[in-house]
């Protein structure tokens, strides 16, 4: 599912965090670590080029997705955990890994297009209900949360 094209820079980075959670799956009954340093570093690179081309600081673009990296990883790292601790509740098998990679793609595309349009002002991370997703949400929002020159 594409992000919707008027979609908040907080409903876009919420969605991010509930792919990570299907990402957590597929890579759960996969057998594979949460950590993959060479997709990490590729993204990475993809991003400061996009943000190049849409006239965003490449600098403040990568941090921004670092932090969205580190917020989809404590997502993961706590499903690992739980579903080592009660096997009864881990996934069956999972979604597809590049299906969720190509929609987490197109939302990097979106986050960054949303980021552009933000001005210098520190961004606070959206409230939510899940306890679950506090954590990373101030993750996610941390080089938000700092003034931007």
């Amino acid at each position: 599912m594409m992000p919707e094209p008027d979609a908040s820079l907080s409903a876009l980075v919420l969605r991010r965090l509930a792919i990570s959670e299907q990402v957590a799956a597929a890579k759960f009954g996969a057998g594979r670590p949460v950590d993959d340093p060479v997709r990490e570093q590729r993204e990475l690179a993809r991003v400061r080029g996009l943000a190049r081309e849409i006239g965003l600081d490449p600098d403040f673009a990568a941090s921004f997705l670092e932090d969205q990296i580190a917020a989809s990883k404590q997502v993961q790292h706590r499903l690992f955990a739980h579903w080592t601790e009660q096997p009864g509740e881990r996934p069956e098998g999972g979604p597809d890994l590049s299906v969720l990679r190509a929609e987490l793609d197109g939302l990097t595309v979106a986050l960054l297009n949303r980021l552009a349009e933000t001005g210098p002002e520190p961004l606070a991370p959206p409230e939510t209900p899940d306890e679950l997703k506090q954590d990373p949400l101030r993750t996610a929002y941390r080089t938000l949360a700092q003034r931007r020159s």
